[in-house]
């Protein structure tokens, strides 16, 4: 039987021991990435509903996409760096 961390932690809290996890990210950074980010995002959303020409459309999908893959890719590696 393979033992895990999860079975590790769960040995150590039926002992009593307090589990200690990470301390997190500060705050003034997670604003620092969420506000730009989210701002990208609804600027891409905001391009593709005001304006009729493809042109803006693209763009504001590519907005769009640009701002997911920040929040979902270059943030957590940059946060677990």
């Amino acid at each position: 039987m393979s033992h895990t961390a999860h079975d590790a932690e769960v040995a150590a809290y039926e002992q009593g021991e307090p589990v200690v996890t990470d301390e997190g990210n500060s705050l003034g950074s997670s604003l620092a990435l969420f506000i730009p980010t989210f701002g990208l995002f609804l600027a891409g959303l905001y391009m593709m509903g005001l304006f009729p020409n493809p042109y803006w459309f693209m763009g504001g999908l590519t907005a769009s996409l640009v701002s997911l893959y920040i929040a979902f890719d270059v943030i957590p590696h940059y946060l677990t760096k």
